[in-house]
């Protein structure tokens, strides 16, 4: 068993000291991560320019890759079978800070796991509820037991699991549980304040020539838009699965464009 170990936080963050530990004896893995925080950059790829990958030891004594593109970049390296053998599995964090809902699409962790599953291998991202996570050490077997069933049992083709845990000691963990995908993003606030001053609140236009920055807090939904979702499963001390493919067709509105009715004749000049 092949397996390609990678990231978003860089090869340098605890977690993928944590995840890489939790891997041991389950195949022969090969660590290719960014060189330095890629976060938010989801499937990004870099195209104009040559990629550079330089040996890194990180954790308790590990080697690996440190590559100065995306996540993504790194599973395409991995999968041309040019510094490593050809992966069976590829497995992406532990990423500090939840990828739950709608926050998916920005995730480079979990965008890693989708350039996986779109070139036909199994893979899964782990996220930890916490920026600063206390317990994460802890959460090694429950990360060795998700891939090692991955392992014997296999995902259908172009899929991923999304696993977020709790930021929780092992014996405070009730369960792992499935989890559909809460719809709301925690970045849906955009504060204008100005270069000197902290956050404001939603500001107007901007005066002439003023220095103005952005900034867009994290804030989660509220409690009820959680109910029966990743954000609930984990509020309620389990870790969420996810299971999600990168084909984002939408089937029913697919069947009715077979009905409509374009004029292109009107709108010739």
């Amino acid at each position: 068993m092949q397996i390609l170990l990678t990231n978003d936080d860089g090869i340098e963050a605890p977690g993928i000291a944590v995840l890489r530990r939790a891997l041991e004896g389950l195949g022969d893995v090969t660590t290719i991560a960014p060189d330095r925080n890629t976060s938010a950059v989801a499937r990004g790829i870099t195209i104009d320019r040559p990629l550079h990958l330089v040996p890194a030891g990180f954790g308790d004594g590990f080697e690996g890759l440190a590559c100065d593109g995306t996540p993504s970049d790194c599973v395409r390296v991995g999968l041309l079978g040019v510094r490593c053998p050809i992966p069976d599995l590829v497995v992406s964090g532990v990423n500090l800070g939840a990828n739950m809902g709608a926050d998916v699409t920005y995730s480079g962790t979990v965008g890693a796991a989708f350039e996986a599953a779109l070139r036909g291998r199994p893979a899964l991202a782990f996220s930890v509820e916490s920026r600063t996570p206390e317990w994460l050490p802890e959460s090694e077997p429950v990360l060795r037991a998700m891939v090692e069933h991955v392992i014997a049992r296999g995902l259908p083709r172009h899929s991923i699991l999304n696993v977020n845990l709790p930021d929780r000691p092992l014996a405070e963990l009730h369960g792992i549980r499935p989890a559909r995908l809460g719809g709301a993003s925690c970045h849906d606030r955009v504060f204008l304040s100005s270069e000197d001053a902290g956050p404001a609140s939603p500001a107007g236009p901007e005066a002439p020539g003023a220095s103005i920055a952005y900034f867009v807090p994290c804030d989660h939904p509220s409690a009820g838009e959680w109910a029966d979702t990743d954000f609930d499963v984990v509020a309620r001390g389990c870790v969420a699965v996810t299971p999600l493919r990168y084909d984002l067709l939408d089937p029913e509105l697919l069947a009715e464009l077979a009905s409509w009715e374009l004029d292109l004749e009107r709108h010739r000049v």
